[in-house]
């Protein structure tokens, strides 16, 4: 049995506007200043996260946790990427309120992800599913307690009058042409700022950095992308898509093995499973360590 990796969870069902969705593409002008791009990057990501975390509180469903988590980890990609030039003290707030979000999300992804393991296993999950219904109430409470949708609001209209960026930051004013090559070029160094995921994975196995800043860097490619040549960007998306659904799947049978799931696929296979795909990301990081770096020549 392979161990599923949760995307899209339980299907979400009725109007449209009760779906949450997935990121939106971001289309940009090349001729844009390095401040506009952020500006519609910061858009297009905030209008996803309000709607998506609405369809939580009115669903809870697997569909809107999820997505919803995905959204403010993308904002805080963002966010992190343009500190340098931000105004701290208006920043640093959003940053904080985007960590709670994903805090307050992670218990239900959590028991989604298990309930989805389970229920491949033909497992009654019953009891579960009661658990989490629980969760997802307490955290739809607690995202309305605290008024994080308004918080999302308050962080459009920061991005909307661009006093989000702090006045001595003219590198902003430059083409973002100019500007995103050193993003990319930084995302990657950082990558593998602690080495090959081989060296780490067998050193001390804490592969979670490697992991996040994989992550960090797919989104700077996607936010991006509209001003890339397909074919140049193509392999860079695939390559790190797989390698985080790879990365992924070793996550969740590292969980499955930390809370006893791991019976569900008997010990002698699940060493098989973690084996093979801690093999194939090492061969997909050296892959991409190696692959042209389009923006280097911009």
């Amino acid at each position: 049995m392979n161990v599923p990796r949760m995307t899209t969870g339980n299907s979400s069902t009725g109007p449209v506007g009760l779906q949450a969705r997935r990121p939106a593409r971001i289309r940009l002008d090349p001729s844009m200043s390095g401040a506009d791009s952020f500006g519609v990057i910061a858009t297009k990501n905030i209008s996803d996260l309000a709607h998506n975390l609405r369809v939580f509180a009115a669903t809870g469903n697997a569909v809107s946790a999820h997505k919803s988590r995905v959204s403010a980890r993308r904002l805080r990609v963002l966010l992190k990427g343009i500190q340098p030039q931000s105004e701290r003290r208006r920043c640093r707030p959003i940053a904080s309120n985007l960590k709670n979000t994903m805090a307050l999300l992670h218990p239900v992804r959590q028991q989604d992800v298990v309930i989805e393991w389970l229920d491949a296993a033909g497992i009654d999950t019953a009891e579960l599913r009661e658990d989490r219904t629980v969760m997802s109430s307490e955290a739809r409470a607690k995202i309305a307690n605290l008024g994080i949708l308004d918080l999302v609001n308050e962080f459009a209209q920061l991005i909307e009058n661009e006093s989000w960026r702090r006045a001595d930051t003219g590198i902003l004013d430059q083409s973002c042409l100019i500007i995103v090559p050193g993003i990319l070029e930084q995302a990657w160094k950082n990558l593998y700022r602690s080495g090959d995921l081989w060296r780490i994975l067998e050193t001390d196995g804490d592969y979670h950095a490697f992991r996040k800043d994989l992550k960090r860097l797919r989104y700077w490619l996607e936010f991006y992308r509209s001003l890339f040549a397909k074919q140049d960007l193509a392999p860079w998306r695939k390559t790190c898509k797989l390698l985080q659904t790879t990365l992924g799947t070793l996550n969740d049978l590292d969980e499955m093995r930390m809370t006893g799931y791991d019976r569900i696929l008997g010990s002698s296979q699940w060493g098989i499973q973690r084996s093979d795909a801690a093999d194939l990301a090492i061969s997909l990081s050296g892959t991409m360590r190696v692959l042209p770096k389009f923006w280097a020549d911009r």
